[in-house]
């Protein structure tokens, strides 16, 4: 609701209405760390475009991919793990109008076999992303991944 009286919007906010679309905005930058890695996790790579940009680039140690094609063609290397679970963790985001940068916290799970044992890789990765609003909603435009640690371990 704007402050005119006559039904139509305002270019002027009231600050509430900032701080709702900020939040609004924030929720759903937030919501597409838990989107990728559902996307990853299922292998649901029909859902690639619900998470990245057309142009989108991710890139880690020794790797770098743009375009949903690539991405896809990249991220189907996980299909070596028996399954995955990748955990999100702490965010924080800087929205700037129709873009926004971010860091996401991440535990990953990946369960594979050395020999045939079963075999669990943890990984503690940082991601270093920049989001764009399109007109299908917000969506990650560079994701850099950093392994800040990891840990493999022979299960029982």
């Amino acid at each position: 609701m704007s402050g005119s009286t006559s039904g139509s919007r305002s270019a002027r906010e009231f600050p509430f209405e900032a701080t709702i679309r900020r939040r609004e905005d924030e929720a759903r930058i937030r919501e597409l760390a838990c989107l990728y890695a559902r996307m990853v996790d299922r292998r649901d790579w029909d859902s690639i475009a619900d998470v990245f940009a057309d142009d989108a680039q991710l890139s880690g140690p020794g790797f770098s991919m743009r375009g949903h094609r690539e991405l896809i063609r990249g991220l189907s290397g996980i299909d070596r793990y028996a399954a995955t679970l990748h955990c999100v963790h702490n965010q924080l985001i800087e929205i700037s109008g129709d873009d926004a940068s971010g860091e996401v916290y991440c535990v990953a799970n990946h369960l594979h076999k050395i020999e045939g044992e079963p075999w669990k890789l943890d990984m503690g990765i940082r991601y270093q992303d920049r989001y764009r609003r399109t007109g299908a909603g917000w969506r990650i435009v560079t994701r850099t991944l950093d392994i800040v640690w990891q840990q493999e371990a022979r299960l029982c």
